[in-house]
């Protein structure tokens, strides 16, 4: 643990200034992480209302800490106790609750939904992948290749990860651009940053993604098939209890938000960092041996799971900091990524490091999909810098990054090749 020191609730310089989903923190948080680390490493956020955590070995401590720390609205700043507007309410009534699932929960409701993801997405499914994934990125490159420039974040780094984890559950590949706008509509929510007639809008897609998956499971358990789908669905209908229509829908929309948002937050920040390195690229090129590394690097410095939120469920001190039982807690994992006890420079990218990150979490919810995102980081740079030679920025574009509360991702990656 940090040393200990005094801070209070609010008042605070950091406090005051913490605003992750507006610039200047929303383009790059790591000078504003860096000044916490070294003043407030655990400080009270006026801003949402909670206590931030700053340091690699304090964030550690409270991710695998289940039974002092809930992962109960673990995706979302604010607790279930504070009701959305009514407005808002009676437009989310109209789908299904939402309940506990992979990441928002505790055991052993964590334990039941984690056994069921686990088989679906099991090695044996995984040695199969690397062919079907190599296939999708050749295809989408085959799309833009001619053009000589291109708009990659919604081309490639989503498409990719995107038509995958719809194949693997089994839904139709053509209903990808619209599980996209459903998933930004389900963040958008989530986030709660909005003005309320755009939160309107946003429930009315979150409810018809809601809707629309609870079909599909109604589906598969009519006519199972060789999908992951199939497999989540008869396994929940094995347990005692046996998972109903909303579970299964809270942990569908979890598993398609994991399996592409944030493994696309993973590939627009390894083109940036290969684009506007073009030694890095020649070396990837060159020696694809070391793309792996490079995936790694990219993971922990731009970690496109930049936080997640657990609640205190008794009094606990964190770096010295007293926090009560019920106050909330964002373990900001991009900061601990960045902390200088953890990684030497580390602002520099270096291919050397050897010290685990926090790219996945840790603890009792450490990402079931990791390999699964590594496999598809490296297919997806392979084929990138095997068939885009000299690829660059275009210049002149704003960097600009999607709010969210907890998937860090550009909105837009304009790039272009020889």
């Amino acid at each position: 643990m940090s040393e200990s020191r005094v801070t209070s609730r609010g008042g605070s310089a950091c406090g005051r200034e913490h605003f992750p989903l507006a610039s200047p923190m929303l383009d790059d948080p790591r000078p504003f992480y860096a000044r916490a680390r070294r003043d407030e490493p655990v400080f009270w956020s006026d801003s949402l209302g909670l206590w931030v955590v700053t340091r690699y070995e304090d964030v550690c401590a409270v991710a695998k800490d289940a039974s002092r720390f809930s992962s109960l609205d673990s995706i979302t700043p604010k607790a279930a106790t504070a009701p959305p507007p009514p407005e808002l309410l009676a437009e989310l009534m109209k789908g299904y609750p939402l309940l506990p699932s992979l990441v928002d929960s505790d055991p052993p409701i964590h334990t039941r939904g984690r056994a069921l993801v686990t088989k679906a997405l099991s090695l044996r499914r995984l040695a199969a992948f690397e062919p079907i994934l190599r296939d999708i990125a050749e295809r989408l490159v085959d799309d833009f290749l001619t053009k000589g420039h291109v708009e990659l974040v919604h081309a490639f780094a989503i498409a990719l990860p995107g038509n995958f984890i719809v194949d693997l559950l089994g839904l139709p590949r053509e209903h990808l651009d619209q599980v996209d706008r459903w998933t930004t509509n389900s963040t958008a929510v989530f986030a709660g940053q909005d003005p309320l007639p755009s939160l309107l809008e946003h429930a009315k897609g979150f409810v018809a993604f809601q809707h629309y998956l609870a079909d599909a499971i109604e589906d598969r358990r009519k006519n199972p098939r060789d999908d992951a789908l199939s497999d989540i669905v008869t396994g929940a209908a094995a347990l005692d209890p046996p998972f109903g229509v909303a579970e299964l829908v809270n942990m569908l929309l979890q598993i398609l938000f994991a399996g592409y948002e944030t493994t696309a937050g993973l590939i627009a920040a390894a083109a940036l960092e290969l684009a506007r390195d073009p030694e890095l690229f020649a070396a990837a090129r060159k020696d694809p041996g070391i793309i792996p590394s490079i995936v790694e690097e990219v993971l922990r410095t731009a970690s496109p799971i930049h936080a997640m939120y657990r609640t205190a469920l008794e009094d606990v001190e964190i770096g010295g900091v007293h926090i009560k039982k019920g106050e909330r807690l964002q373990i900001a994992y991009i900061s601990a990524n960045h902390d200088e006890a953890r990684f030497e420079e580390p602002l520099r990218f270096d291919l050397r490091r050897t010290a685990p990150n926090l790219a996945f979490g840790h603890g009792i919810h450490y990402c079931i999909g990791a390999p699964l995102a590594r496999l598809e980081g490296r297919i997806a740079l392979e084929v990138l810098t095997q068939r885009l030679p000299g690829l660059r920025l275009v210049p002149g574009q704003k960097l600009t990054y999607f709010p969210s509360a907890t998937a860090r991702r550009l909105e837009s990656l304009e790039l272009a090749w020889d």
